[in-house]
């Protein structure tokens, strides 16, 4: 159901009178006051329109039978604790109308009842009727607000969440390298006689200390994505096969020669080299961890309208409607990705969509159970026009060229 179709039942009111013509009457009075109106032939009919939605009842007594009141007590108590639905009676006089006013009692202790005694001038039924929609009309803007109130807290929780996921994940993935490190350095420190081991151990400090300096680009870089601020880049010519082809090599020493490369061209522009690689690191080393085992993943590589196409497919489990809707913002991982035992910290896609809208691009992702997934970038031959014309020290800063990155 829409939402103009929910505010329409919202505002309307719901009558039944059901002597005569009176009910039509009643619709055409309070049509003439702009008020939409709907005749009942019933309480129960009455009730079951409630439920869907209605700005306020109003009631002739005739209508009001003892078994329909008890209808009527229940689908207003039943009502959410925002709601308090207006309920306008007009009664006669008379003895017969003191008794049914005592039955009417039953719905007060739950039910926000207004008595019109008739004869009713026009003017009062309509004020009284447009005073009941405003009433009713503050109920839902109480609703809503209860509503915005509660997603937020559930945003909130959810952020909460993955923070503490994350900060669980960079203790881990950042103990490691520092572990390494500082080892290297407490055995160099006691063997200072021993030169080629020092010289190895050197080594070995550098590498662990490279990939922390990496981790720690990759988490400012998805911050900078999530704020919707462009990643900085540094523009040169380039040339994507090339470009490519080192991350298809560096994969294969990894992943025994796993991942192949579709390229019928050389493709010519003024790219960021390094974000480029990380780009395609990123969404190759996904293929590799959640597409199907021992499958090949397919970089290929084509000009197309003025444009660099960049698509990376692997077969496998295909992506959901809602993870292909989340996977590129921060932490967010495909059900696929969580159930497996594979470890990450949901920024790669990140840092994905960041590299390319900061080339003035696009990325997208399709996904099917035949045909496998394939993660498309496309890029401007020329990626100038698109930078902060204000040039700062951080713009000048080269990318980070490795990735930490998950689906």
């Amino acid at each position: 159901m829409t939402t103009e179709t929910n505010r329409a039942l919202e505002q309307r009111v719901l009558v039944l009178a059901p002597i005569g013509r009176d009910a039509l009457v009643t619709r055409d009075v309070l049509a003439r006051a702009g008020i939409v109106a709907e005749p009942c032939a019933n309480l129960a009919e009455v009730c079951a329109k409630f439920e869907e939605g209605a700005g306020a009842l109003l009631l002739a007594e005739e209508a009001l039978t003892v078994s329909g009141l008890a209808l009527l007590s229940r689908a207003v108590g039943a009502q959410c604790p925002w709601s308090d639905v207006p309920i306008i009676i007009s009664t006669g006089a008379g003895e017969t109308t003191a008794a049914r006013v005592r039955a009417v009692s039953s719905l007060e202790p739950s039910g926000n009842v207004t008595i019109l005694e008739r004869p009713v001038r026009v003017f009062t039924m309509v004020t009284a009727v447009q005073s009941a929609l405003r009433g009713r009309a503050r109920q839902f803007q109480m609703r809503d607000l209860h509503l915005q109130v509660q997603r937020q807290m559930e945003s909130l929780t959810a952020e909460r969440e993955l923070r503490a996921r994350f900060v669980s994940l960079l203790a881990h993935d950042l103990r490691g390298p520092v572990s390494a490190a500082m080892l290297a350095a407490q055995v160099l420190l006691r063997s200072p006689e021993r030169l080629d081991p020092r010289r190895e151990l050197g080594v070995r400090i550098k590498r662990n200390l490279d990939r922390i300096e990496h981790m720690i680009r990759d988490i400012l870089d998805a911050s900078r994505v999530q704020a919707g601020q462009p990643l900085p880049l540094r523009l040169e010519g380039c040339e994507l096969t090339t470009i490519v082809a080192d991350v298809v090599e560096e994969l294969n020493d990894l992943h025994a020669d796993r991942v192949r490369l579709d390229a019928v061209e050389e493709v010519h522009g003024i790219w960021s080299a390094d974000e480029l690689r990380r780009a395609v690191w990123n969404l190759a080393t996904n293929g590799i961890k959640y597409g199907a085992p021992h499958s090949p993943v397919t970089i290929a590589i084509r000009r197309v309208e003025g444009r660099a196409r960049i698509s990376v497919h692997n077969e496998g489990a295909p992506l959901s409607p809602d993870d292909r809707r989340r996977l590129f913002e921060p932490f967010a991982r495909a059900r696929s990705a969580e159930a497996s035992s594979q470890v990450g910290w949901g920024l790669g896609l990140t840092l994905v969509r960041g590299c390319v809208e900061a080339h003035g691009g696009q990325v997208s992702v399709e996904s099917g159970v035949e045909e496998g997934t394939t993660f498309t970038i496309e890029v401007p031959l020329d990626s100038r026009p698109f930078q902060p014309r204000a040039s700062s020290p951080e713009a000048l800063t080269p990318p980070s060229t490795v990735v930490a990155g998950a689906r």
